[in-house]
C-alpha cells in the first residue's frame, strides 16, 4: 500500500510512533525496553505474557555482546546474520507489518540508523495440552485432540501427514482482530478450484474481527441462505478425523483460539459418521453405522408420525388401534408434545451452563420433573415422554451438534403442522425438509449425494463401515487430482530410492 509507513532510520522516529500508535505508557502490557548495541542505541518491544522470557534473554545476551568496533558499519546485517540466532528471525521494512507481528506476540528489536527492523518469534502462548474430545469420544483410538492455539493444531495435523505436499497458508482477517487463519490441504490431491474458492472468500472477508472464531468464519464462507438450519461444514475435534478427510481430497480450516476444526465440502452423510465405527471391526462398524442412520431418522419422524396417526384414529387398522393415550389428559397431546421439546431444550441448556460438578444432578432433577411428576399431575401422558425421549437420543446419536439441532428444529416445525393438518401436515413437512436438503450445496456439492445424484460405490461406502484395503477410490464429488489412494509411480520410485540408500 501507497500510504504504509516505512521504517525510519531515526530510531527515536520508531519509538515514538509505536509508543503512540500502541499507547505504551497507558496499557500496561506494551514491554518497552533500550539497550546499547556497540556505539548504537537499541530499542526492543514485546507484549508481556506473550513471549517466552527466557529464549529472549538469551537472544538478546547474543544480540547485544558485540565489540564496539565491530558494529561501526551494516549494524543491523551483522547482528540478523551473525548473532540473531533464533531459528524463527526475520526482516521487516514497514512500521504496519512490524505493529501486526508485534501484536501477534513475536519481538521488534531496533537498531539506530536501519532501516528494517529484526523480528524475533519466541511466542509462548497461554495453552492447554491436548485432552480427549468431548464430543466425539471413543472406546479405542487416539485421546488427543485439537487445543486453542494454531501451531498446536497444525503439528497435530503434520505428526499423522508427514506429506511434503501438505499445505497450511496462513491468512489474517479482521481489520482490528487481525485473527490467523490456516487453510490446510495436501497440493497434489485436493481440487485446484475448491483451494482457490476457499481462499478468495476467506480473503474477501471484511470485518474488524472475528471473536467468535471459526462459526463467524463459516457464515462469510459458505454461501447460500443464511436461514438454511442444515450445516454445510463439518466441525471435529479429532487431528485423525480432520487428517482422514484431508486424504479425501477435503479442504480443512484452522482458525486461531478454537479447538474445532472446519471441514469442507461435507453432504448429510458426513454428519451421521463417528471414528468410533472405524475402531471396531468392519461388521460392528457397519452395523454401529447403521444404528446410527436410524435412530437419527426416528429423531425426525417418530413423535409427529405417531401424533399425526392418534389424531386421525379413522385411518389406522386394527392391528395399530392400540396408538394413542387412554386418558386424553388435560392438556392436548400436540401441545403436550411442543412442551416436552421445551423442556427437554431448557433442560440441555442448563446442564451445558451451570459447573460440570452440578450438569449431573441437574439432569435428574430435569428428567425427574419431566417424566414422573409431570405425567402423575396429568400434565403429560406416558407415551408423550416416552417418544420425546427416544427422539432426543435419537438426536444425540449423530457427533455433528450443528445437524442434531436442525433435525430437533425440523421435528417441531412438523408437529406444529401436524398438529394444523393432521397427516397433510406430516407428508408436507417431511416433503419441505427433503427439497430443503436437495437444493442445499456446499461448495456446489449436493448434500445428499451420493443418493441424489446416486453413486452406487460411494453410497455403499456411506451406508456401511467398508474395510479399509477395499477404500481405494476418493470421493467423486470433490474431483481429486490424484482419484485413488495407491501409492503413485513417482512415489514408488522416489521409496525405492530411499531404501536402496538406507542398506547401502
Amino acid at each position: 500500500m501507497a500510504d504504509e509507513k516505512k521504517i525510519a532510520k531515526e530510531i527515536d522516529s520508531n519509538i515514538n510512533y509505536i509508543k503512540a500508535k500502541l499507547g505504551v505508557g497507558e496499557t500496561f502490557d506494551i514491554v518497552f525496553r533500550e539497550y546499547k548495541v556497540g556505539r548504537k542505541r537499541a530499542a526492543s518491544f514485546s507484549i508481556n505474557g506473550m513471549t517466552n522470557d527466557v529464549v529472549l534473554s538469551n537472544v538478546l545476551e547474543e544480540l547485544t555482546a558485540y565489540n564496539q568496533e565491530d558494529l561501526t558499519i551494516n549494524t543491523l546485517d551483522k547482528l540478523f546474520y551473525s548473532r540473531a540466532t533464533h531459528s524463527q528471525a526475520k526482516l521487516l521494512t514497514t512500521m504496519n507489518d512490524a505493529i501486526t507481528s508485534l501484536l501477534s506476540g513475536e519481538m521488534l528489536f531496533f537498531v539506530d540508523g536501519a532501516e528494517q527492523v529484526i523480528v524475533l518469534d519466541a511466542r509462548a502462548y497461554p495453552a492447554r495440552a491436548p485432552a480427549e474430545s468431548n464430543i466425539e469420544k471413543v472406546t479405542r483410538g487416539s485421546r488427543d485432540s485439537f487445543v486453542e492455539t494454531i501451531v498446536f493444531n497444525t503439528a497435530l495435523i503434520r505428526r499423522r501427514l508427514r506429506d511434503p505436499n501438505l499445505r497450511f497458508e496462513i491468512v489474517k482477517v479482521g481489520t482490528r482482530s487481525q485473527c490467523d487463519i490456516a487453510v490446510c490441504y495436501i497440493k497434489d490431491i485436493t481440487n485446484t478450484e475448491l483451494i482457490t474458492t476457499v481462499k478468495d472468500r476467506i480473503n474477501k472477508i471484511n470485518i474488524d474481527g472475528i471473536p467468535m472464531a471459526e462459526k463467524a468464519i463459516e457464515e462469510f464462507i459458505v454461501g447460500g441462505s443464511k436461514w438454511n438450519p442444515l450445516p454445510k461444514v463439518r466441525y471435529t475435534e479429532r487431528p485423525d478425523v480432520a487428517a482422514v478427510h484431508l486424504l479425501e481430497g477435503h479442504v480443512c480450516i484452522i482458525v486461531d483460539t478454537s479447538p474445532n476444526i472446519m471441514i469442507l465440502p461435507t453432504t448429510l452423510w458426513h454428519h451421521v459418521q463417528h471414528v468410533e465405527e472405524f475402531h471396531q471391526n468392519v461388521v460392528i462398524g457397519s452395523y454401529l453405522r447403521l444404528i446410527r442412520l436410524f435412530g437419527v431418522l426416528l429423531s425426525l419422524i417418530l413423535p409427529p408420525l405417531w401424533l399425526a396417526l392418534v389424531l386421525s384414529r379413522q385411518l389406522l387398522p386394527e392391528s395399530l388401534a392400540f396408538l394413542g393415550p387412554q386418558e386424553p389428559g388435560i392438556i392436548p397431546i400436540g401441545i403436550q408434545f411442543l412442551l416436552a421439546e421445551f423442556g427437554v431444550e431448557l433442560v440441555r441448556m442448563a446442564t451445558v451452563h451451570v459447573p460440570t460438578a452440578q450438569s449431573t444432578a441437574l439432569g435428574f432433577i430435569g428428567a425427574f420433573m419431566l417424566g414422573d411428576i409431570a405425567t402423575k399431575v396429568g400434565l403429560f401422558g406416558n407415551e408423550t415422554i416416552f417418544y420425546t425421549a427416544v427422539a432426543a437420543v435419537g438426536a444425540f446419536a449423530t457427533p455433528s451438534m450443528e445437524f442434531a439441532m436442525a433435525i430437533r428444529l425440523f421435528r417441531v416445525i412438523i408437529l406444529i403442522l401436524v398438529m394444523l393438518f393432521k397427516v397433510p401436515g406430516l407428508l408436507g413437512g417431511l416433503l419441505a425438509v427433503f427439497l430443503l436438503m436437495l437444493t442445499t450445496k456446499s461448495f456446489n456439492i449436493p448434500y445428499l449425494w451420493p443418493a441424489l445424484p446416486f453413486n452406487f460405490s460411494a453410497m455403499k461406502d456411506v451406508l456401511f463401515r467398508l474395510p479399509i484395503p477395499n477404500k481405494i477410490l476418493r470421493p467423486a464429488m470433490l474431483k481429486p487430482q490424484d482419484q485413488d489412494r495407491l501409492e503413485s509411480a513417482g512415489v514408488q520410485e522416489d521409496t525405492k530410492k530411499s531404501k536402496g540408500n538406507k542398506n547401502k
